[in-house]
Parts: C-alpha cells; structure tokens; sequence
C-alpha cells in the first residue's frame, strides 16, 4: 500500500529546482511548503541555504518527517488556519497539494496575504481537460478564472500532462496501485477521476499584483 505522501510529488524536485534557479541562494528568502508530508522539499530546500518551512495537517506525518530529518522546520498545521504574519514569505509551494484540501479558494487567498510584495507561488496540480465533470471545477478554466480573482498574475504556465502519465506508470509499476495516492485526501471532489485520461497536471508560477 502506498502510505507516504511524498510519493505525490510529481518530478520529484522539479518546483524546488525552480525555486534556486529563480533565487539567489546567498539572500535571505523565506519559503513556505504547503502540504509538504514529511518534509522532503524543506529539507532540500533548507540544505540549499533557503529559510523554508513546511506544513501538513497530518501529525503522523510531521513526526516521521522530524525522525528521517536533522533540524527541520515543519509542523502540524491546517491550510484553513494559517498562523503566520502578513507579508512574511517570498514564496509559497503548493506540490499537488491544493486541490486535495478543503476550501482551496480560501486557502489560496489566505496565502496572498501572506505573501511579500511581489510575491511568488509555484504551484503543481491536477486539471480536468473536459467540462461535465463536477461542471467547470479543476478545468483549466477554472483555475485561470481563480487565479485571476485573486489577483495573482500568471508568470509562467507549463502544461505536465504527459509526465503526470508516465508518473502514473511508474507508480503503478513498482506499487501495483494508484489508489494510495489519494489517501488524506480532504476534497470530496476529487476522486479516482484523477486517474482517467481526461485528467492533465500543470506547474504554474504567481506573482502577487499590488
């Protein structure tokens, strides 16, 4: 059974390699991971010399990831409460993670305002690719739409579809199942669909407008 949730990292450390490419490791640039499991991210992050911290509703989880890592910065937090200052980050990561937790709209607008001026977010997830199912949500429209809303400006869109599949065969392959991938899921919405052909994945990057 698959049982970690760092196995959903898809790329594995594609958005963190994007994150030291996009920054100069000698500045002081303060990283928040969001729904980081055991911390993986953070912990490469952190080793690369950046102030990250992560976050995981599951207390299980946290722990294994304060066992298997020296000093790491994460704790046991709800997305829906984020108790941090306003204006306290340079970055906010979202590995696939988003679209699994309640209140996804909310969360992300919470995050603005957590957020520096100009601000990023790098954010990897699913889309529906057509309407019909749960209408227009997790559609490429309604992520621009909701990106839009919240005043974010799209940097750069990149469309994972295909290295989501090959992913999705690789896991298969060397578990035998899918179906842990899902497991903490906190979304009704999202379900096996996931693992249909009309599903794509995409890594995005916000920019907080003024």
């Amino acid at each position: 059974m698959i049982n970690k949730r760092d196995i959903f990292s898809l790329g594995g450390l594609n958005l963190v390699n994007e994150i030291i490419e996009m920054y100069k490791i000698d500045e002081d640039v303060k990283v928040l991971d969001i729904g980081c499991g055991s911390g993986y991210s953070v912990n490469y992050l952190s080793e690369k010399g950046f102030d990250a911290t992560g976050i995981d509703s599951s207390e299980e989880i946290i722990n294994l990831g304060k066992e298997r890592y020296k000093d790491i910065n994460i704790k046991v937090m709800d997305a829906n409460n984020l108790d941090f200052p306003n204006n306290y980050f340079d970055l906010i990561l979202f590995e696939c993670s988003l679209s699994v937790m309640k209140n996804s709209e909310k969360i992300l607008g919470d995050c603005r305002k957590l957020l520096k001026k100009n601000g990023i977010i790098l954010l990897s997830d699913f889309f529906f690719k057509q309407t019909g199912i749960y209408d227009d949500t997790y559609t490429l429209n309604y992520w621009n739409k909701l990106f839009g809303d919240l005043n974010f400006q799209v940097i750069n869109f990149q469309d994972k579809s295909r290295e989501w599949k090959n992913y999705l065969g690789m896991v298969l392959w060397e578990y035998g199942e899918l179906s842990g991938l899902l497991r903490g899921n906190q979304n009704n919405k999202i379900n096996n669909d996931i693992f249909k052909k009309e599903t794509g994945y995409f890594l995005v990057i916000l920019k907080k407008r003024d």
